[in-house]
């Protein structure tokens, strides 16, 4: 991918929730759970480390030609969203440099989080092992940070067990990333979206059902394609990125979404994994 010296390069490797569904009916779109690449300049900012990780990194190692430094956000701790970091190559690399943050929460620190994730007997290998993670650092909500020459916001999402999401700038643009996330009136705007979404070039927003099958899921922390469209519609938000699909939704039902988003007012897209979009 050529760097580009303004805006933002976005590529989606990942964008199932809950669990990976791979088979011919969710090839077209992608089975893989969260992962996001983000080129900001020479900066490389990665959004969750679902199995889409993998692909990224074989991607990022085939045009490296040299150490590859990146910064992964992760949105929260919920396993869909980490479980591929065990898997990602370029993290057992130590001449790489990746460095992990994520929410700062009550309890538990994130390296914890993540150390318990790979240890025996459920999983042969140390976290010590990624000798290519070079730090694990926390972000409050309304917390900002400088990123190479991109500044990253988060703010607090309504999601069990919390989780936060983030607004990339760069050049001008803004991307912001509110996956896991569910609205608690659809009507009304969650604060933390609110902060982050408002005059965005692109949201990627909780997709994981439609406004007929949310009440049978009312309460798990996601959201429906009709109230990211609302939502994207009352913050100014240029393009809607639809992502984080439930495991039970597949190609031809992604196929029916895109008819329906296509022919409303404003730029809706259903993500797909390798695709990526020019901010």
């Amino acid at each position: 991918m050529a760097i580009k010296e303004t805006g933002l390069d976005v590529t989606f490797w990942g964008i199932r929730g809950s669990t990976p569904v791979p088979g011919p009916q969710t090839a077209r779109y992608g089975g893989n759970t969260p992962c996001v690449e983000v080129r900001a300049g020479d900066a490389i900012l990665v959004l969750d480390a679902g199995t889409g990780i993998q692909s990224l990194g074989r991607s990022l190692k085939q045009s490296a030609d040299g150490p590859i430094k990146l910064d992964l956000f992760l949105t929260h701790t919920h396993w869909d969203h980490i479980q591929g970091l065990p898997f990602f190559q370029l993290a057992y690399d130590p001449e790489n440099e990746i460095n992990i943050i994520g929410p700062k929460r009550d309890g538990l620190s994130l390296v914890d989080c993540l150390e318990r994730q790979m240890l025996a007997p459920n999983f042969p290998v140390p976290f010590a092992a990624l000798q290519g993670v070079k730090s694990v650092t926390e972000m409050a909500s309304g917390e900002s940070r400088t990123f190479g020459e991109a500044t990253v916001h988060a703010h607090s999402l309504n999601h069990p067990n919390e989780s936060i999401g983030f607004r990339i700038e760069f050049g001008g643009r803004a991307l912001a990333y509110c996956l896991d996330h569910e609205h608690s009136d659809p009507e009304a705007i969650h604060p933390g979206v609110m902060a982050l979404a408002q005059d965005a070039d692109m949201l990627v927003f909780d997709a994981a059902y439609c406004d007929e099958d949310y009440p049978s899921f009312k309460g798990w922390g996601h959201s429906t394609w009709q109230v990211g469209y609302k939502t994207a519609r009352a913050l100014n938000v240029k393009t809607l990125a639809l992502s984080g699909f439930n495991p039970g939704v597949v190609d031809t039902d992604l196929d029916a979404i895109k008819a329906q988003v296509e022919r409303l007012d404003g730029e809706t897209i259903v993500a797909t994994e390798s695709q990526t979009y020019s901010l």
